[in-house]
């Protein structure tokens, strides 16, 4: 997870002009080319959703969803922070090496994404926007709307997600790795499976048991 330096000649990239967007794909073809990243992701969240700037903000939290991305799931994030992670940089060299990548832009980019993406349907924040690149276009994506609003349980859902799509994308063989669609059909696949479980399983926390024991014994 890294913050991607947008600003040039002292001001933010305008994102009116296509510049940020190609810097995106930019990213997506040289983490695909080196085998930094299947797939990639969009962390979208404002202001009004201090549980993820503080998991942003926390090098514990940030470290640990850097660490499950891995070299599978690369993921941007609007960056609501006025300083870039500087010390990473000049630590290496100025080379952005982790895969979380903040965008400063500010929350007019959010906008902006809904034609990029082609995305339909209302935005609800904060969410995460997993998606597909293919020769600088982008050829699938899906919206996650997270649902926690509690720092430790934003976390925690999160990171789940991010896990289950990892845990897909560990299982694709390397001499499949140019199979762009079916990559994201499993990620999507593992994804999805991970959020029934979870709203299934949130749905038996308030469910009366006898008729929780009564269906159970029906799919028996």
């Amino acid at each position: 997870m890294v913050p991607i330096n947008t600003i040039k000649d002292g001001q933010v990239v305008d994102i009116n002009t296509g510049e940020l967007y190609d810097n995106i794909v930019s990213i997506c073809n040289e983490h695909k080319r080196t085998n930094r990243a299947l797939a990639f992701a969009f962390l979208l969240y404002n202001c009004k959703n201090p549980q993820i700037n503080k998991i942003l903000e926390d090098r514990h939290y940030f470290q640990s969803l850097h660490e499950t991305s891995g070299k599978y799931l690369t993921i941007f994030y609007i960056s609501q922070r006025e300083t870039y992670f500087g010390q990473d940089l000049s630590e290496h060299n100025g080379k952005e090496i982790r895969g979380l990548h903040g965008l400063k832009t500010g929350e007019q980019l959010i906008p902006h994404l809904k034609p990029y993406f082609e995305l339909d349907e209302k935005i609800e924040l904060p969410a995460v926007l997993f998606f597909q690149e293919h020769n600088g276009m982008m050829v699938d994506y899906f919206l996650l709307t997270l649902d926690e609003k509690k720092f430790e349980d934003s976390f925690w859902e999160l990171q789940t997600y991010i896990e289950s799509a990892v845990e897909r994308l560990e299982r694709i063989k390397k001499e499949n790795y140019g199979n762009s669609k079916e990559i994201f059909n499993q990620l999507k696949s593992g994804v999805t499976g991970q959020r029934t479980r979870i709203k299934f399983f949130k749905l038996t926390q308030t469910f009366p048991i006898r008729m929780f024991i009564d269906r159970i014994i029906e799919k028996v």
